[in-house]
């Protein structure tokens, strides 16, 4: 038999999938779904239902895959499934409303025979599962009936057996007199352990990247398999980990049941209950199939267990919001090429993150709206992937793929699947039915010194920045366009002249580290749907990427992507309809219709107005006001980006906007013009920092 390293550092036993018994009984074909006629909220309905008078009678029943207890023939490769005295399986039909039967058998084997402790309907169909004691939640939507289970993410170790409870079996049947095929719903992983240690074991921890055990949805297919849905729920939890817990002997085959999947990251932490553990990394991916057994092999513990402490990859809840609304705003956090060891210094990374957005106008002034969570993963190794590098570069083990180019940082891009389905797993308000990861911006920050920064949309609402750690944290600056349009008010004037100097000691100086980048990708992007503002001097008609891209849908409604930039001058605001683009309804001209007024009550909107240059473009593009984050990542937001940041909050939040409550709590202040400078506001350093060109626009997806 051939070997192969499926953790690290020791030899074991290969992956394998051990096959059983088929010797069974074909089942009939299955027949139409009833209809419902009401609707079935998510509780348990099974002390309400209703047992009918019918036929009674005994039925055959036999497995066609694994089940708790298996007799192996003395093969690796084999397992032979057997009924033990005492089993039971509850079989629910449907009429005028469910019911339910308990079958149990006295006998045992391959096949047995089970008796109902009920007389039962002659249904159209049945559905039936095992062991009877899981007592399923119902529930039906479009598509029909469905069942939801729970598995438990701690269970107990027994040497050689899987304990009935955690072995959910589903068999779907036309009539109560059918003999039965189950089939598992779950699947099932074995390890042996060597050496001394391990009799000082007392719990067994199985992590991987997506979820093996909680509450999940069965929805059978028109061949009676029990197809499972991990996408939908009740509202109950799902943990991407089980331990196993009770004594353990060296030489003996343990079990897990687990939610079958892919599991791209997989580990085993032996602990022994005193503090002391040791933890073993899949090399490989592994895959847990229905009614399959995954052979984890022998793991050689040696005499002792001495890990070092295992890192903390809870979710960290940042910050809780207060505010009365129907419902907070969320925020995810995720890292990429951390390792392990690297965990605290993402922890204070993403720290560093968050303070600094929230202390940037107005999300300074609304985060008691918000819920921050910052969750964690490791990646093997530290750095992100090269798309322009060696081989090894390239190939850089980083958890969610994260990659750009050595000197370019255009083609910035990472796994979407595997970062929607992480936060969709991992972030607490999805996992509630607060928000689905259409409503949750994600921040990615990333473990590499490269210069970058870019933010994925789609017209789903569905987005995430990417943020390395640039420099090391080291300081960054970004000039203001040393070209610009020869007149903001005249668009028949194409003729671009060099920024005075007058004009580049009015707008200042923007200077900072990867945090600055952080708030205009993050923060401008991909949280606010916010357009580019800065231009190209190469650039002289526009080249909109925002013009045929907009969300229509709630919760987007009201605040379109790059709505803040115009591509009419005689009308403010407003993008051409035409050339096919969706017409953009709102604009900034209220705000110049009423200046005088904010002007009054504060010198600082006397900024507002109407400036050419933007979206990339020198000419033939708008905006609200001479500069802002989005032109040189300062940390300041125009006033109309300000608004409109405001009402994707309240959007979010479920919340009206007022109109005069912004009024109210708006800062109109910009801190490298109106406040005293520092070192990250522009205060000349004996050792200046780089010079960084723009970062390149949003990336727009149609198709997620």
């Amino acid at each position: 038999m051939k070997k192969n390293a499926l953790f690290a550092l020791l030899a074991v036993v290969p992956l394998m999938v051990l096959s059983c018994a088929k010797e069974v009984t074909v089942e009939a074909p299955e027949q139409e779904r009833p209809t419902m006629i009401d609707p079935w909220t998510a509780i348990d309905q099974t002390p309400y239902m209703k047992r009918v008078a019918g036929d009674v009678g005994p039925l055959v029943a036999g497995f066609v895959q694994t089940k708790a207890y298996m007799e192996m023939n003395g093969a690796d490769n084999f397992a032979k499934v057997v009924w033990s005295p005492g089993d039971n399986f509850k079989m629910y039909g449907y009429d005028s409303s469910f019911w339910s039967a308990t079958y149990t058998t006295t006998g045992g084997g391959e096949k047995a025979i089970f008796t109902p402790d009920y007389s039962v309907s002659p249904s159209p169909q049945h559905s039936i599962f095992a062991p009877g004691s899981g007592s399923p939640m119902l529930g039906h939507d479009a598509n029909g009936v469905f069942f939801g289970l729970t598995l438990p993410n701690t269970q107990d170790a027994v040497a050689g057996k899987v304990k009935d409870e955690y072995i959910y079996s589903y068999a779907r049947s036309i009539s109560q007199s059918d003999n039965l095929t189950f089939k598992n719903i779950v699947g099932l992983v074995r390890f042996k352990m060597s050496g001394s240690a391990a009799a000082a074991v007392k719990s067994v921890t199985l992590c991987g990247a997506t979820p093996i055990a909680g509450e999940f949805i069965i929805m059978p297919n028109s061949e009676g398999v029990p197809a499972i849905s991990i996408t939908k729920n009740f509202g109950g939890e799902r943990y991407t980990s089980i331990t196993l817990n009770g004594t353990f002997a060296a030489d003996t085959w343990y079990y897990f049941a687990v939610i079958p999947g892919v599991q791209t990251g997989l580990s085993l932490v032996f602990s022994d209950g005193m503090g002391h553990t040791t933890t073993k990394i899949a090399s490989k991916t592994v895959t847990f199939a229905q009614g399959e057994i995954s052979d984890l092999g022998t793991i050689a513990l040696g005499s002792s267990l001495s890990d070092p402490p295992v890192p903390d990859l809870s979710t960290i809840t940042f910050m809780s919001a207060t505010a009365e609304a129907p419902k907070p705003v969320t925020i995810a956090v995720i890292p990429d090429g951390f390792t392990s060891a690297e965990m605290s210094k993402y922890e204070m990374l993403a720290k560093s993150a968050m303070n600094t957005l929230f202390n940037v106008e107005p999300f300074k002034s609304y985060k008691e709206y918000f819920n921050v969570y910052i969750m964690k993963v490791a990646s093997d190794e530290s750095g992100a992937r090269m798309t322009d590098g060696t081989p090894a570069e390239q190939n850089r083990a980083c958890y969610f793929e994260s990659a750009w180019g050595k000197s370019s940082y255009s083609d910035m891009a990472a796994n979407e699947t595997k970062i929607r389905d992480f936060v969709n797993t991992n972030c607490p308000d999805i996992k509630g039915g607060i928000h689905t990861v259409e409503e949750v911006p994600i921040l990615m920050i990333i473990n590499d010194s490269r210069y970058g920064g870019i933010c994925h949309s789609s017209s789903s609402g569905f987005g995430y920045c990417m943020a390395p750690y640039t420099e090391n944290g080291g300081r960054l600056a970004w000039s203001y366009p040393s070209l610009e349009a020869a007149s903001d008010s005249d668009p028949t004037i194409t003729t671009p002249v060099t920024t005075s100097a007058e004009r580049l000691a009015e707008v200042g100086s923007s200077a900072g580290n990867w945090l600055n980048t952080m708030v205009h990708e993050f923060g401008g992007h991909c949280f606010s749907k916010l357009a580019d503002e800065y231009w190209y001097n190469s650039y002289k008609s526009a080249v909109s990427y925002i013009s045929s891209h907009r969300w229509d849908n709630p919760p987007y409604n009201g605040v379109p992507f790059g709505l803040n930039v115009s591509a009419t001058y005689s009308n403010p605001g407003y993008d051409d309809p035409g050339a096919g683009a969706k017409y953009i309804k709102e604009g900034w001209q209220h705000l110049l219709d009423n200046k005088a007024t904010l002007v009054a009550s504060n010198p600082l909107y006397n900024r507002i107005g109407v400036y050419q240059g933007g979206d990339m473009s020198l000419f033939n593009r708008w905006r609200s006001e001479r500069v802002s984050c989005m032109i040189d990542n300062r940390f300041y937001f125009s006033t109309f980006q300000r608004e409109l940041i405001v009402k994707r909050i309240m959007t979010l939040a479920g919340a009206a906007f007022d109109e005069a409550t912004f009024w109210a709590k708006d800062v109109p202040i910009d801190p490298v013009r109106d406040v005293v400078s520092s070192p990250v506001m522009g205060e000349e350093d004996p050792v200046a920092p780089r010079i960084m060109p723009p970062l390149p626009p949003p990336v727009l997806h149609t198709d997620w």
